[in-house]
């Protein structure tokens, strides 16, 4: 009798796996094409230095995102924090691009996964203009420019 009840398993078992497709010898072989990544160029590189803020962008209906950069008067600390938005979601990151008040431009990202306080830190100029320009990219690869402006240290003792 225990016999049969092993035998019965091993015909249950052989009939799943047949039925599974595990029994098949692999016919002709497709190769698979290796899935590539979109191609798209997130802002692209920064080769222009200038202090002047060009356009903002506009962001899709309802994937409205956010971002600021604040300059510390003590030490010119420039901090790019992301603030979140309905659109969170649909971004892959934010990019920040300095243009420094002598000369350098300096580039960092904000990666996913996004949350809200998430941040990146320049170096900036003392007594100088810097600016920061902000990027959101979409995971569609739309590029949209949300913040692009000149921060300059008040100087509490210049007359």
């Amino acid at each position: 009798m225990k016999y049969i009840k092993y035998l019965l398993m091993a015909v249950i078992l052989i009939a799943a796996l047949s039925v599974a497709g595990c029994s098949e010898t692999p016919g002709e072989v497709v190769p698979v094409a290796p899935i590539e990544p979109p191609t798209h160029s997130p802002a692209e590189a920064p080769t222009d230095w200038s202090l002047t803020p060009g356009p903002l962008g506009t962001m899709p209906a309802g994937k409205e995102v956010s971002a600021t950069a604040r300059k510390d008067p003590l030490n010119n600390e420039i901090t790019v924090q992301f603030d979140g938005g309905r659109g969170m979601t649909f971004i892959t990151q934010i990019q920040a691009i300095l243009y420094s008040g002598d000369g350098r431009i300096e580039e960092k990202s904000i990666e996913r996964p996004l949350s809200l306080g998430k941040s990146v830190t320049f170096e900036g100029t003392r007594g100088a203009p810097d600016r920061v320009k902000i990027t959101a990219v979409y995971n569609t690869g739309e590029v949209v420019v949300i913040s692009d402006k000149v921060y300059q240290r008040e100087d509490a003792y210049a007359k």
